[in-house]
């Protein structure tokens, strides 16, 4: 027996609009397709025993969300004395991605200074994203050179990237990478005193 059923598989972002679900189905497989990029969710295949089982990394529903920043706490984009920050919007830390407009070429990332040495940190990539990290569940128990201890958010983490969940989300910037491409990507830290 074959059949085909249509559903709703959920919105993008910004009512840029629907995005359906197809189901095939036989005695053999069933699979699941979403009508944006053509994406296959879900692929149930039977093993020798005869159970069949989904084979499709990913998840049941839309995803993924790419939100303004502008007045929250993860507006970023003029300078913040950090600790000051986290107190004013209450929060624990950062461990998000932050999505960078720009291209395939070398753009800017981020900037940070340290007031008390006058270092300063500059961040350029090729990557669409950022995984900013504070240091949340250091707790002064861990020891570093000389001794010293690194209390929570006592560092901090730029780490470029492909955006979370990207492979499962068409509206996101590419990330799978096909047989005969190249992976190509570069991150620059640039040091210098103010």
């Amino acid at each position: 027996m074959v059949s085909v059923t249509r559903a709703v598989f959920g919105d993008l972002p910004s009512g840029a609009g629907t995005v359906e679900k197809f189901q095939l189905q036989s005695d053999l497989l069933k699979v699941d397709i979403i009508s944006w990029g053509c994406t296959i969710t879900a692929l149930e295949v039977k093993d020798r025993q005869g159970r069949a089982s989904d084979v499709v990394l990913g998840f049941a529903e839309l995803e993924g969300e790419v939100a303004p920043v502008q007045g929250t706490a993860f507006d970023l984009r003029k300078p913040v004395e950090l600790g000051k920050h986290l107190q004013e919007f209450r929060i624990h830390g950062f461990d998000h991605n932050f999505c960078l407009k720009g291209s395939k070429d070398k753009h800017f990332c981020a900037r940070v200074h340290h007031a008390g040495s006058g270092r300063v940190l500059e961040v350029y990539t090729t990557q669409p994203g950022v995984q900013f990290y504070t240091g949340n569940f250091l707790d002064g128990t861990l020891k570093g050179k000389s001794g010293a201890v690194y209390p929570k958010h006592s560092g901090f983490c730029l780490e470029t990237q492909s955006w979370p969940d990207a492979v499962n989300q068409p509206h996101f910037p590419p990330v799978l990478l096909r047989p005969g491409e190249e992976y190509d990507h570069t991150t620059w830290f640039k040091f210098s005193v103010a």
